[in-house]
């Protein structure tokens, strides 16, 4: 073979090899995704969102109670009282053998504890129970605002949780009032609570209005100062009735022997 046939040869191998090496990766590329079935992506985008996940906040060498999720997530309420509801709860409990008991406890700040029962010291769980609070009155309806030279606040609510995290650009006509809560005992009349009502645009020449379940009523003893109004809201004007902060506290707590019982905390917003 001369020269020339040789080098036809070797150019004719190296295309061949070429042409192989190229099918084999194509046969062995993933294929190409496909575009989705309509039915499939309409059924999809109307499934119900999964619960939210919370993050651990702490995990030790002890038990370390945790509530992973609550659905729903906000609890019925409505003229001061809440019905019976049905919740689904998922819990985890780090180093479970070194735990004796376990419990759901849940309270209402102002009111007090409304349930508790055992559950089972496990690693991990899902449970479904009745959470019964028909029996409690959660309190009126109490909301107060400011008539000012700006013009008038808005309303804002006794026990209302505040904004977290608070907005960036605020409402400047918006404010908190405090207390929390207010526990008036056995039916209590006499006397009343102090209460302050904050917004930054109040001044000295601002006046309070005030509404129990839409019914006005006056503080006593007002006032008025550099961003505040302060007055006494009497425990007649809410009929000796407490007012609740307006969530409940579903508490996870974990016995163990020899340490303090260990607890995590959900938070369960009214809703109307």
């Amino acid at each position: 073979m001369n020269c020339r046939n040789c080098a036809t040869a070797i150019l004719l191998g190296a295309a061949i090899f070429a042409t192989g090496c190229r099918k084999s990766s194509e046969s062995n590329a993933p294929p190409a995704p496909q575009p989705a079935d309509n039915a499939s992506q309409s059924a999809s985008d109307q499934s119900a969102p999964a619960p939210k996940q919370r993050l651990h906040h702490f995990f030790d060498n002890g038990v370390a109670p945790y509530i992973v999720s609550m659905s729903p997530e906000t609890i019925f309420v409505r003229d001061g009282h809440a019905p019976m509801q049905r919740f689904s709860l998922t819990y985890e409990i780090g180093n479970p053998e070194k735990a004796t008991r376990a419990e759901i406890q849940v309270k209402v700040p102002g009111v007090g504890e409304v349930q508790h029962f055992d559950v089972d010291i496990v690693a991990h769980a899902q449970i479904e129970f009745q959470l019964d609070a028909s029996n409690f009155d959660l309190g009126p309806d109490v909301r107060f605002r400011a008539h000012c030279p700006f013009g008038d606040t808005d309303w804002f609510t006794m026990g209302v949780d505040p904004v977290s995290p608070p907005p960036r650009f605020p409402d400047p006509k918006a404010g908190t009032i405090g207390p929390q809560f207010v526990s008036v005992r056995g039916g209590q009349s006499a006397g009343g609570v102090q209460v302050q009502i904050w917004n930054p645009q109040i001044t000295r020449d601002c006046t309070p209005e005030g509404q129990v379940d839409g019914r006005s009523i006056e503080l006593q003893n007002v006032t008025a100062g550099d961003k505040f109004i302060r007055g006494l809201l009497l425990y007649s004007d809410l009929q000796g009735r407490s007012v609740a902060e307006h969530h409940f506290e579903v508490e996870l707590v974990v016995y163990s022997p020899g340490t303090m019982a260990r607890a995590d905390l959900y938070v369960l917003p009214f809703s109307e």
